[in-house]
């Protein structure tokens, strides 16, 4: 979708954006400024890049003299880039930056990082969006210590994964919705008897093991254990509250210890092998290890396989595909009215870098990326935007309805997990090579944890 066609799709003219973007009292931005705002970030498909280079454009109509350019990336090539481009001066004023220790906290250590503290108390972005998720935005001011302390991005979309299901598919084998793990391994098997895909997802580029991993494990674990462990210590612990900017918001000291749960915990254990009994029954795609995720949605979308594994960010692309023959669902629990924590939260943060021209330009823009007109163009996009969803943006029996209908859900039942790679510095590898390992047969439950376990306690060193 072009991004002009989207703002006349979504009825933004240019007197209603600049009406919309008349800044808080306090806010020292100019009216009119002249210059260049580049931001990356990593929606680089049509339909949510466009929703972000509309939103770039509207910026340009309401600030005079202002030129905002975007590059997409996909994840991995942003991750590794960022670092390198802002420390030799090329990088951008503002960037996703992704979360915990797989980005955020050694950028804020290398001194990469404009807090946003300050302009979250000029633009109300506390009081805008839920504690618990912004938590996953925040670090202390050292940058030692995940979920507390300084604001460092603020995030335009949420994030959960879950299922996405062909309905015609469902019809013709008779099947439902699961209400329970075992009902969903019911349902696999009986798609793959059936001589249908039963779980279609790519293991190619890595990052979706990550995933299936993270929503198994959900069904085994807790909100105390999972915080511990990717917040790197234990949650319950006092935080001192510093004088300052910040108010009372909770920022500690250094933590140089592991926290008392790590990754041999029963619960990743038992998660492992489930990964493993699931593989020896055939649940998986053929041919998964070989496939992308972008390509694994593409093949669903086209027919192929009952069910996909995939993140709210594909709900536009699914929609597109199979159109009214789209559904989603989360992750059933081990038992009938059970919980489980979904793998997601927010969207990868925004942050400003301290390649930034103009900072307070910069803030300013990051406030529209998560004004209400970002909102509605992201719903309409069918996109995932961050915070609760209104019921009357919800429309029954569409993939975006699920989707919505979910999200709130979990959100109300502080159901939203997080993603293990955020666990410590450059565990990325360590832990999508782990998964693969597992997933290949060439290493047990007991062996993937101890291995986990043993790289994610020489972080702390």
């Amino acid at each position: 979708m072009d991004r002009r066609d989207l703002l006349k799709r979504t009825g933004i003219v240019a007197g209603s954006v600049a009406a919309g973007a008349t800044l808080p009292v306090g806010v020292s931005v100019a009216a009119a400024q002249a210059g260049t705002l580049t931001f990356w970030d990593t929606l680089n498909d049509p339909i949510r890049g466009g929703v972000v280079e509309a939103l770039g454009d509207s910026f340009e109509q309401a600030n005079a003299g202002v030129q905002v350019e975007h590059r997409g990336w996909t994840t991995e090539e942003l991750t590794s880039t960022l670092p390198r481009s802002v420390e030799g001066n090329q990088g951008p004023d503002v960037s996703q930056v992704n979360n915990g220790e797989s980005l955020m906290g050694p950028m804020i250590r290398g001194g990469q990082l404009v807090s946003l503290s300050d302009y979250a108390t000029e633009y109300g972005w506390n009081d805008r969006f839920a504690a618990g998720l912004q938590a996953r935005n925040r670090y202390s001011a050292d940058g030692r210590v995940f979920g507390a302390g300084h604001l460092w991005g603020i995030s335009a979309e949420s994030e959960i994964v879950g299922f996405y299901y062909n309905r015609q598919i469902f019809a013709d084998n008779g099947l439902a919705v699961p209400t329970t793990v075992a009902e969903f391994e019911t349902l696999l098997g009986a798609l793959r008897e059936a001589g249908q895909e039963p779980l279609v997802f790519g293991n190619l580029d890595k990052w979706q093991a990550i995933h299936l991993f993270g929503e198994i494990h959900g069904t085994m674990t807790t909100r105390e254990f999972l915080d511990s462990l990717i917040y790197r210590r234990d949650v319950d612990a006092p935080l001192a509250t510093p004088a300052g900017t910040l108010g009372a918001t909770p920022a500690a000291a250094s933590v140089a210890t592991p926290p008392s749960v790590g990754f041999e915990d029963p619960s990743i254990v038992n998660a492992a092998a489930k990964v493993i009994e699931w593989r020896d029954a055939g649940y998986f795609m053929n041919g998964f290890e070989a496939t992308s995720g972008d390509d694994a949605t593409a093949l669903f979308t086209s027919g192929v396989g009952g069910v996909l594994l995939q993140g709210s960010w594909a709900a536009a692309q699914v929609q597109e595909g199979l159109g009214e023959n789209a559904g989603f669902f989360l992750m059933p629990p081990l038992e009938s009215g059970g919980t489980v924590l979904h793998v997601g939260g927010v969207g990868i943060p925004y942050s400003i870098t301290t390649n930034a021209d103009d900072p307070d330009l910069a803030a300013k823009f990051l406030d529209h990326l998560v004004s209400e007109e970002a909102f509605n163009l992201f719903i309409e996009a069918g996109s995932l935007p961050a915070g609760e969803i209104p019921a009357d943006k919800i429309q029954p029996n569409t993939v975006s309805g699920d989707l919505y209908t979910s999200w709130n859900a979990a959100l109300e039942a502080d159901a939203i997990g997080h993603y293990l790679d955020w666990a410590a510095p450059d565990f990325y590898d360590p832990l999508t090579a782990a998964l693969q390992e597992l997933l290949g047969g060439q290493m047990t439950a007991d062996q993937f944890a101890t291995t986990l376990q043993e790289f994610y306690a020489a972080s702390f060193a």
